[in-house]
């Protein structure tokens, strides 16, 4: 019976001093920012410092607020307009400080496009160029004439409930994403445009020959055949062989001899 009673003394004196340590805790006075940043691919856009200074310029007070008065979601809402971060989640430490962990996005593509210069994302989202850091990334363009894209900022090219989406331009993501997401294939190239009639074209780093992808239906098989053309006949004849290959038709790969 002591036992029991001892043990409900102690459970009682353990909830009190948690209770107490919370009130304590949640009246003092918030301690800085403690921000961490998932990169979460090759490309560096964002630090922790560029994260604090935009928390810190739209709540200029916040080092003088106390822990109670803190509002998580509205700093989650301040760091998620940077087009740079993903996402973002925001919590308060036992020490008092805001703990702000930042998923950047990755960039996928360079474009070129419409007299306009940016990436787009893995997610199809526009990113500014960073003057900060630079990214050696795929670089697009496009020859082929469209209505013209009035605000960049509001491209969401991997969200399928927009039907009027930049045709071009979604070509150009839709293979840039593929090659991001298979590096064995994608590193070789450092360049994808889109031509007058509307087809894809890559070329490789090391050679100005051109290679016609057609439309972005069949990505894997149509790469699969290709490495498979370069292990048995390019590494054969040379790249300076061929002027043009075209992955456009089913099963095949079809060449264009230098004159």
């Amino acid at each position: 019976m002591k036992s029991r009673v001892r043990n409900i003394i102690i459970i009682a004196l353990l909830i009190t001093v948690v209770v107490v340590f919370n009130i304590i805790r949640r009246n003092s006075t918030m301690r800085g920012l403690e921000t961490t940043i998932e990169i979460g691919g090759k490309y560096t856009l964002l630090s922790p410092n560029e994260i604090d200074s935009l928390i810190y310029a739209a709540i200029p007070n916040l080092t003088t607020k106390d822990i109670a008065d803190i509002n998580e979601k509205q700093i989650e809402a301040i760091v998620n307009k940077n087009p740079y971060v993903l996402k973002s989640d925001v919590s308060v430490t036992t020490g008092g400080k805001v703990r702000v962990e930042v998923t950047q996005r990755q960039p996928v593509v360079r474009v070129f496009y419409q007299g306009n210069e940016y990436y787009l994302s893995r997610q199809g989202t526009f990113m500014p160029i960073s003057a900060k850091h630079y990214c050696h990334i795929l670089v697009g363009n496009s020859e082929k004439q469209e209505p013209l894209l009035k605000d960049p900022t509001k491209i969401r090219l991997a969200d399928t409930s927009i039907h009027r989406q930049p045709e071009g331009l979604l070509k150009i993501w839709k293979l840039a994403a593929f090659l991001y997401d298979n590096p064995q294939y994608g590193d070789i190239f450092d360049q994808v445009y889109l031509s007058p009639e509307g087809d894809l074209c890559v070329v490789p780093k090391l050679s100005s020959l051109t290679i016609e992808v057609g439309d972005t239906s069949r990505l894997d098989t149509k790469f699969r055949n290709l490495w498979v053309f370069f292990d048995q006949g390019i590494n054969q004849v040379g790249w300076d062989a061929y002027r043009a290959i075209s992955l456009k038709y089913d099963g095949q790969v079809v060449c264009t001899r230098k004159e």
